[in-house]
């Protein structure tokens, strides 16, 4: 082989040579293109951007429609409200700790897949249930799942079970079947009365929440009759109503509430139940302004988000026990009513990122009618519903104008002359939990709903001199067509 054709083949190797490596270097770049196009349409969760390390992968069995409904639902999690505008993101309890032990167990993660698949497809056809084969086999691995682990004799011991039945109610609660919801609600009590109740870990906390936020829409849809009422699913309490002087119990949880709310208990017309209640708010309502502590910040951080997340709920819950156990008792609507029904309002409404449903629309309803029933309010009755009205009206306009809430809150502006000065207002709502980073927050809804009355009022005014200029020009029109007439028969 010459010298010529040496360096030929030499140059022709390297032309290919190069041209396979730009091939390569194309190919590589369009799949590291494709590779970004899929990642960016993937949404961020906590499996990707905190627990790499932890979790490589999901475990085995999930298949990709039931990743995806995981993703979405960790990423709504994360906007999720706990109280009054705290969102805590990924340090959401239901992310942070109910999240990773799903990971860690594949028993426990069909479950989820099955939570997580149904709010899925609710969010998408809420009036209509998922009967694919996938979705199938997703509830019945689920359910031998569960069943396998309710088999061990140390089962009620295992929080894992409680998880995996709220997992499941929850697809109950999407499939709308009330039935199996309220089985599987009586078998989480159970286990929980065995375990001799749940303690204040994080896990339990989160157990906790989870379980009473699906007692409190079974007792709503019971109070608001959007369901029948059932006594074996909520049960009937009774009610107390004590006379000064108050026992030394009661005296001390008075003693823990706001100025405006003591006043309002000690009129007498709460009863125990509602004044143990408000206590139970003093105790978590300062956690809404931040952390407790500043000695030990970040696990304080996460037991406080652990609080709001059940403490609340909680609350919420024992409040539309009490709306019911009042209306099964046959007593007239008092304060007790719009107290009761208010909190549930303020802490649970759901206008926030999630849409506002339809026991969002019937609370309002039932509560602007309760407020309205109150014939000749005190002065500390008057001062609650300006405050509960006002709080409402901020809680539900956080998404989007609510018109119930602005029915309401405009009622309360028509007849109750103190609440069209923001100056007494604020002293009213001061009396109350009073949060000061919602200072200008409430002002302007409050702002709000006196600009509604001052359109009112120009709209009524415009309609008043209307009629009144049909009223003048019908008189007007009968004596000028007299008068014609009167000139007509003298010229005739």
């Amino acid at each position: 082989m010459g010298a010529r054709e040496f360096i030929g083949h030499d140059i022709q190797n390297r032309s290919r040579d190069g041209f396979r490596e730009e091939e390569k270097s194309e190919t590589k770049s369009l799949s590291t293109s494709r590779r970004s196009v899929n990642k960016a349409k993937l949404i961020i969760t906590p499996l990707d951007s905190h627990r790499r390390e932890a979790f490589a992968s999901y475990p085995p069995g999930a298949g990709p429609l039931s990743t995806e409904s995981v993703d979405e639902y960790i990423s709504i999690l994360r906007k999720e409200e706990l109280c009054l505008k705290v969102t805590p993101d990924v340090e959401h309890p239901a992310i942070s700790v109910v999240f990773p032990m799903s990971m860690q167990d594949p028993d426990l993660f069909k479950c989820l897949l099955v939570g997580a698949q149904s709010l899925r497809d609710w969010r998408r056809d809420p009036f209509h249930v998922n009967r694919s084969r996938t979705m199938l086999k997703l509830q019945n691995e689920a359910i031998l799942s569960l069943r396998k682990r309710l088999s061990s004799p140390s089962a009620h011991l295992d929080d894992g079970v409680l998880i995996s039945i709220t997992h499941l109610m929850i697809a109950d609660s999407c499939r709308r079947d009330l039935t199996s919801l309220k089985s599987h609600l009586k078998g989480a009590r159970q286990i929980i009365s065995l375990r001799g109740g749940l303690g204040t870990t994080p896990a339990h906390l989160a157990i906790r929440a989870l379980v009473t936020t699906v007692e409190f829409y079974i007792a709503l849809g019971q109070y608001l009759q959007l369901s029948p009422d059932d006594p074996t699913a909520i049960p009937n309490n009774r009610i107390e109503f004590i006379r000064h002087p108050f026992p030394p119990d009661i005296c001390r949880d008075v003693a823990t509430l706001p100025i405006g709310l003591a006043e309002a208990a000690l009129s007498g017309h709460l009863s125990v139940q509602c004044i143990k209640l408000l206590a139970s708010v003093a105790s978590w309502a300062p956690l809404v302004n931040g952390s407790v502590s500043s000695s030990a910040p970040a696990q304080d951080s996460r037991d406080r988000y652990c609080r709001l997340f059940c403490e609340p709920r909680e609350c919420s819950r024992s409040a539309i026990m009490l709306l019911l156990d009042l209306k099964r008792s046959g007593l007239p609507v008092g304060l007790e009513h719009v107290i009761c029904l208010g909190l549930a309002i303020a802490v649970r409404h759901l206008s926030g990122e999630n849409r506002t449903n339809i026991f969002d629309t019937a609370s309002l309803v039932a509560l602007t009618k309760s407020v309205k029933s109150i014939d000749n309010p005190s002065v500390p009755d008057s001062e609650v519903i300006i405050w509960l009205s006002l709080v409402i009206s901020w809680r539900t306009q956080s998404a989007k104008p609510v018109p119930k809430a602005d029915a309401l809150f405009d009622y309360v502006l028509d007849s109750f002359p103190a609440s069209r000065s923001w100056k007494k207002v604020s002293v009213i709502c001061r009396k109350f939990w009073w949060f000061e980073r919602f200072q200008a927050e409430w002002e302007q809804c409050w702002a709000c709903g006196i600009a509604r009355q001052k359109q009112r009022s120009l709209l009524e005014q415009s309609q008043n001199m209307r009629s009144r200029r049909r009223s003048s020009i019908g008189p007007l029109a009968s004596i000028i067509s007299l008068q014609k007439y009167s000139a007509h028969i003298e010229s005739g």
